[in-house]
C-alpha cells in the first residue's frame, strides 16, 4: 500500500499558483466523471502535491503543468477507490453463513452480544453498519451545474471576471435565472454580479464593502 508522506504549507507562490490553476481539479472530477462530493477533496490533495511538486522540481517543466496535476490526482483518486474496494461489505443478520446448512449470522450471537438485539414480541432487531444512507425527509440534494462548479473556482481565485456563451439567447436566459437564484440563496449578492448580453452570462466580482465605502 502506498505511504503518502505530510506535506509542508504552501509558500504564498504555491497557493497563488493554485488558485490560478484550480479549475484543472474541475477538469479532471468531470474528465474521469467522477462525483463531486465523493471524490472532490481526494483530487484536492493529489492537486495540492503537484502543486508542491511543480515549485520543488524545476526539472519536470518539460511536461505541462496539467499533465502532472492529471497524473498526481489519478495517483490519489486510485488509492482512495482500492481502500475503498477493501471496506468490509454491509451483511444482514438473516444471511446464511456460507458453507453451513441454513446456520445464519443472527444463529451465532453469543449471550454476550444479546443486548444487541430487541426480543421485544418475539422479533429481532437487525443492525447493519456503512449503509447506504436514505434522503433525509424534505431534503433535496441537487447536482452542481457546470456554471456553478464554474462560478465556485471562479470565487476562489483572482479573476475579475468570466463569461459563460451559449448557441441560443433562450438558454443564456434560462441559465441566467439559475444563477442568479443560487447567488441569492447562497446569499452572494454582494460578492458577484451576473448579467446578460445576447446569449453571454458574464459573471463580474464585486469589490469588498470596505473598498466601496
Amino acid at each position: 500500500m502506498r505511504q503518502y508522506t505530510k506535506m509542508s504549507p504552501l509558500t504564498e507562490d504555491e497557493r497563488d499558483f493554485a488558485e490560478k490553476n484550480h479549475a484543472a481539479v474541475l477538469w479532471f472530477i468531470k474528465s474521469y466523471e467522477l462525483d463531486f462530493d465523493d471524490y472532490y477533496d481526494v483530487a484536492v490533495m493529489g492537486y495540492l502535491k503537484a502543486v508542491k511538486k511543480w515549485f520543488e522540481r524545476p526539472d519536470i517543466h518539460r511536461y505541462s503543468f496539467l499533465k502532472i496535476a492529471k497524473n498526481c490526482m489519478r495517483s490519489y483518486v486510485g488509492c482512495e477507490q482500492r481502500k475503498r474496494a477493501r471496506e468490509i461489505p454491509t451483511m444482514s443478520l438473516d444471511e446464511v453463513v456460507p458453507g453451513t446448512d441454513g446456520l445464519t449470522y443472527a444463529d451465532t450471537i453469543t449471550c454476550d452480544n444479546l443486548i444487541f438485539t430487541d426480543w421485544r414480541n418475539g422479533k429481532e432487531m437487525q443492525i447493519r453498519y456503512n449503509v447506504q444512507l436514505p434522503e433525509k425527509p424534505n431534503h433535496r440534494v441537487c447536482a452542481k451545474s457546470d456554471e456553478r462548479i464554474a462560478i465556485e473556482a471562479f470565487l476562489i481565485g483572482k479573476m475579475r471576471n468570466m463569461c459563460f456563451e451559449y448557441e441560443t439567447v433562450i438558454e443564456a436566459k434560462k441559465k441566467l435565472s439559475s444563477i442568479r437564484s443560487t447567488r441569492r440563496n447562497k446569499g452572494e449578492e454582494d460578492i458577484y454580479d451576473a448579467w446578460r448580453k445576447d446569449n453571454c452570462i458574464y459573471i463580474e466580482r464585486l469589490p469588498l464593502k470596505k473598498e466601496r465605502g
